[in-house]
């Protein structure tokens, strides 16, 4: 299989598309990983979840654009306030700086109830039960993220905006990194009140009780196009999991799609391994 394309062959893996969002999502993924639009994408996988049923596409769009426009927006104000304290507005410093204090101005809430770093099974089940937790359409409709919604919207709004914003996935949480040559920057997008960024990686490997030495597969590496759908997918089984053994065959087309597209990233591969052991699953059924 290409770099750059899902195969005729392979599809969506062993578990071809059944629904037309996910119809839709395959054959954008068989194009060019730079052409994957990642707002439509993670419309076309929650499309499929029952508790966005009474949200339309069309309503994610214009939530989606008016947050953009709003960041768009602030941006171009903080230039001239950088030009005032005698700054350049168009280093990659200065940019990426007006891009977090932008995001920062939405007003997006942190669900208090999740920030801790060392989740209990309990808690991680609570929070991948409530759809509006994970999903960027649950927190463009209620302004309320996660460790693994709030970074999708820096993600998508800055690729709308053409910006070098990229995720990062670590043990069990997720980054946004701004990378352009010669400038690198860590962005914590769960931290709501202030701008926080870090060129140091060592931050997140303290907090995931890593070294560099243990990095594994695509950790802490920027994720193309097509892992961040691996990773949406990812999420997606999470939340069948915690909706009752009814969903299983869903969370084994989800793992599985995850995996193909996200081949790389040991949660995943831990996850698949664990399903097929569970539910006696193995490639090619």
């Amino acid at each position: 299989m290409g770099e750059n394309a899902v195969s005729e062959k392979t599809g969506f893996g062993q578990f071809p598309p059944c629904t037309e969002a996910e119809r839709e999502l395959e054959k954008m993924l068989r194009g060019k990983d730079e052409k994957i639009d990642l707002a439509l994408v993670n419309w076309l996988i929650t499309a499929d979840v029952p508790k966005f049923r009474d949200m339309t596409r069309a309503e994610y769009f214009a939530r989606l654009d008016a947050m953009t426009e709003q960041v768009r927006r602030d941006m171009e104000m903080m230039r001239p306030v950088v030009e005032s304290r005698g700054g350049d507005p168009d280093t990659p410093h200065a940019r990426c700086n007006i891009f977090c204090g932008a995001m920062v101005r939405l007003g997006l809430a942190y669900r208090e109830e999740f920030r801790h770093d060392d989740l209990t099974l309990a808690q991680m089940g609570d929070l991948y039960e409530d759809a509006d937790n994970v999903f960027l359409a649950g927190l463009l409709r209620t302004g309320r993220g996660s460790c693994v919604s709030m970074p999708l919207v820096y993600l998508v709004i800055g690729g709308r905006l053409g910006l070098p914003i990229h995720l990062v996935a670590v043990g069990k949480h997720y980054f946004i990194r701004w990378e352009e040559p010669g400038y690198r920057m860590n962005i914590e997008s769960t931290i709501v009140e202030r701008v926080c960024m870090t060129p140091e990686d060592s931050v997140y490997l303290k907090t995931e009780g890593a070294t560099r030495a243990q990095l594994k597969g695509s950790e802490m590496r920027n994720l193309t196009n097509r892992e961040a759908v691996g990773q949406i997918f990812f999420t997606r089984e999470g939340y069948w999991a915690t909706q009752g053994p009814e969903h299983q065959e869903q969370c084994l087309c989800d793992l599985s799609r995850a995996r193909l597209l996200a081949p790389d990233d040991p949660a995943i591969e831990a996850a698949y391994k664990q399903g097929t052991l569970q539910f006696g699953f193995s490639e090619g059924e």
